[in-house]
């Protein structure tokens, strides 16, 4: 079977469309999204509707930008490092209110994690893992494969996860931890983050993507609509 593996849209549909039109030419039987469809970029409606439209072949896991919506925001972000600013505050506010009353509902009904087998292979997909507290462990951007193993404690034979926007994948003994990387959030490129993930005949193989897209369609639309914290927005994700 060949999947799709997709984390951190961050609301930014132009990405989003290169990404499953590439997709669809590598004819994708399922796609595995690890959370953060909202946030940061210009179209969180737009964007959980694209969602809405592939629901036939999406695996979905909730990111914390979903929690924002259904929980509330947090004082502090970042392992606890620093507090949500009123700027970052003001914007997710903004982000929550252009949602269509079925856009949070789909939201609402996404797991916080799923352990699903396929072709006899077993595989955990969080946006990342939990402390016995229910709070994210140490962000680590590009952990090693004693640090992955030391950050899952689920039975799986295969790992999926974002959140940390870098690109990563480990394998040891026939066993994957994969993070695509953010598909929505460029940083001073014109790529779109996704990877393909075969597994054939008891065989795990995975390729990473770079896909272009038109970012600067994107930045037009975030300078045009200045919804709050966009320069910032710019100046941290694009």
């Amino acid at each position: 079977m060949r999947l799709g593996i997709i984390t951190d849209i961050h609301s930014n549909i132009i990405a989003l469309n290169a990404v499953l039109n590439e997709f669809k030419k590598r004819k994708v039987d399922k796609i595995i999204c690890c959370g953060d469809i909202i946030g940061i970029g210009p179209n969180p409606e737009e964007t959980v509707q694209k969602i809405l439209d592939i629901e036939e072949k999406l695996i979905i896991v909730r990111g914390n930008h979903e929690q924002y919506l259904l929980k509330g925001l947090p004082k502090n972000v970042h392992d606890d490092k620093r507090q949500m600013s009123q700027d970052e505050i003001k914007n997710h506010e903004w982000v929550h209110s252009m949602l269509s009353e079925k856009s949070k509902k789909f939201i609402s009904k996404i797991p916080l994690s799923q352990n699903i087998e396929i072709e006899n292979k077993r595989i955990y997909i969080v946006h990342y893992p939990f402390d016995e507290k229910g709070n994210y462990k140490k962000f680590i951007k590009k952990p090693s494969i004693e640090e992955c193993e030391k950050l899952f404690n689920e039975k799986a034979n295969i790992f999926l996860f974002g959140h940390t926007h870098t690109v990563s994948s480990n394998s040891k003994e026939n066993k994957w931890y994969i993070n695509s990387g953010s598909l929505g959030c460029p940083l001073k490129s014109n790529i779109a983050k996704a990877g393909v993930l075969d597994i054939k005949e008891g065989k795990i193989n995975y390729e990473q993507l770079n896909i272009p897209y038109n970012v600067d369609e994107v930045i037009k639309e975030i300078k045009k609509l200045k919804f709050p914290f966009y320069e910032g927005i710019l100046k941290i994700f694009y």
